[in-house]
């Protein structure tokens, strides 16, 4: 099947304002990841190399957590919005005319799942049940035998499992694709064509992980390079300012991977999910086998059933 880079490409670059609102996201993380450091040089200068590097854990602890909050952000009031433009130009070969790309996109959202809390409960539960069947059902850890190669299967079950967040992304797809409202629904189905088809899409998200530590390298250095030599420059006294100057190179490449290679990475995905939902009904034989692996999916399970259930005035009307 392939990983279509050259359509993803194509369907990533007719949804620019979502491109652009990426770039202001992580730009001003860089700019606050610049102040930071700035900080860091000003404290090292006055109170030693020591100061700094104490200084520089405890950042990069509340950094952590910070930066975590700003990628559900992304995901749950930005990257939601992107896939949805993905997946109508996936399906249909284009956006409706005359749109606001934003605005369609955030009705679209509202639509199926209402609040955010919906999306991020459901988001939540969807990575947790792709975690559970990949620790258990889909582990190359049982498929590596060979004495020795134990070492290589851990790390590319690592591997693996980075590269599930481009599968639960393919999974709020289907729910686009689907025009299922029930949300929690959609998703059960979604995990359940992952588990019929999950060779062809982790072996396309794998490669994507790893072409993705490719785009971090080369961007890397792409950037270290002017800065290298402005560090070189600079006296050997300066010591935690060359520091600074390494670690935000490396934070520029990491967030240009997040600004460019991964809408990419998760269009290709899509399409390849999408693809292989056309040609593959959702198998209810599945879902003892993942209910016995993971709570989640029951809990998903139950979450669809009472999505179903007539609420309270539907109820009133009824009598």
């Amino acid at each position: 099947m392939g990983l279509q880079l050259g359509r993803a490409v194509s369907i990533v670059a007719k949804t620019k304002v979502y491109l652009l609102y990426r770039t202001m996201v992580y730009g001003s993380a860089a700019v606050v990841a610049a102040l930071l450091l700035g900080v860091l040089v000003l404290v090292g200068s006055i109170f030693g190399a020591g100061a700094s590097f104490v200084l520089f854990f405890l950042l990069m602890f509340a950094g952590g957590l910070g930066f975590r909050l700003l990628r559900e952000y992304v995901l749950y009031l930005l990257k939601a919005g992107h896939i949805a433009l993905i997946t109508e130009i996936a399906r249909e070969g284009r956006l409706p005319s005359g749109i606001s790309q934003t605005g369609w996109a955030k009705e679209r959202v509202m639509k199926y799942y209402r609040e955010v809390s919906v999306l991020a409960l459901v988001d939540q539960l969807v990575k947790g049940v792709l975690i559970s069947l990949n620790r258990t059902l889909f582990n190359i850890m049982n498929t590596v035998p060979i004495p020795g190669l134990d070492g290589l299967a851990a790390i590319m079950q690592r591997i693996v499992n980075f590269s599930l967040t481009y599968i639960d992304e393919s999974v709020i797809a289907y729910t686009f694709h689907t025009g299922n409202e029930n949300v929690f629904d959609a998703a059960k189905s979604g995990i359940i064509v992952y588990c019929q088809s999950w060779k062809a899409l982790l072996k396309n998200s794998v490669a994507l992980t790893l072409l993705s530590y490719v785009f971090v390298v080369i961007t890397t250095i792409a950037i270290m390079v002017p800065l290298g030599v402005v560090s070189v420059m600079l006296p050997s006294s300066l010591d935690i300012v060359k520091f600074a100057l390494f670690m935000f190179a490396l934070f520029l490449g990491i967030s240009a991977k997040w600004v460019l290679f991964d809408p990419i990475a998760c269009t290709s995905t899509i399409l390849t999910f999408l693809e292989e939902a056309r040609t593959t009904a959702p198998d209810p034989a599945w879902e003892s086998k993942i209910e016995a692996v993971s709570d989640k999916y029951r809990t998903l399970k139950a979450k669809a059933a009472e999505a179903l259930r007539p609420g309270p005035e539907a109820q009133d009307k009824a009598k």
